[in-house]
């Protein structure tokens, strides 16, 4: 009988290490159980698998293709080197024939012809056969000194202006609305208005550009020039 109970202790050993092989639990556990049944278990250590993600290759735009993001919106406005080759001073007086409006349609009076800019910063005015004021004049909300000229503050009662009269082209600060007009109409951007022997046009780069008899003008936010 002593016999049997000695082989039966080993097979139940075995039975135990089995069961703890297959135990759902961690090494540690399975140890212990282990040496409670006098095994010994071999435990491994395995390493965390790493998935690199997929990276998909860059791969520049085509020359000329839109960049996703990109305004593809052109400026109206010129090149610094256009405008320098457009100057109003290097190009030839219009003649009185390059009126594209009507300028009954600008006449706020008797003798009389105004307009503004589409940005209303520079009114003008145009006198049939001059005036006082010249014959014809813009003053702005805004502008920059001359070259040559006084420097006005932009203040209400100190605004820049410019005027063309039988000497010539001349800068001056206004105290008062001496080229404004209440309602005046817009010269739009690419329109010439020619009238009493003044031609003005309006340009988005050179703002207003007037021609009189004894000289020219090219007037706006950034251009304060005579010539």
């Amino acid at each position: 009988m002593t016999a049997m109970r000695t082989f039966v202790a080993p097979i139940a050993a075995l039975c135990a290490s089995a069961l703890v092989g297959c135990s759902g639990g961690d090494s540690a556990t399975d140890a212990a159980d282990a040496a409670a049944a006098g095994t010994t278990v071999a435990t491994s250590t395995v390493e965390p698998t790493t998935t690199t993600p997929a990276v998909e290759s860059a791969t520049p735009p085509a020359p000329g293709a839109q960049v996703s993001g990109e305004s593809t919106a052109t400026s109206p406005r010129r090149t610094p080197e256009e405008v320098s080759d457009l100057f109003p001073w290097n190009q030839p007086r219009p003649s009185p024939e390059s009126g594209t409006v009507d300028p009954a349609l600008f006449q706020t009076a008797p003798g009389l012809t105004n307009f503004t800019t589409p940005s209303g910063n520079v009114q003008c005015g145009i006198w049939a056969g001059g005036s006082p004021a010249g014959q014809v004049g813009c003053q702005a909300v805004t502008s920059v000194q001359p070259v040559d000229g006084p420097m006005c503050t932009n203040a209400p009662n100190d605004k820049y202006a410019v005027r063309v009269d039988d000497a010539g082209s001349h800068h001056l600060c206004t105290t008062q609305g001496i080229y404004t007009s209440p309602a005046p109409r817009v010269l739009e951007y690419g329109e010439v208005l020619s009238t009493s022997g003044v031609v003005c046009s309006s340009d988005v780069d050179f703002g207003v550009t007037c021609w009189g008899t004894a000289g020219a003008f090219m007037f706006a936010r950034d251009w304060n020039e005579t010539f």
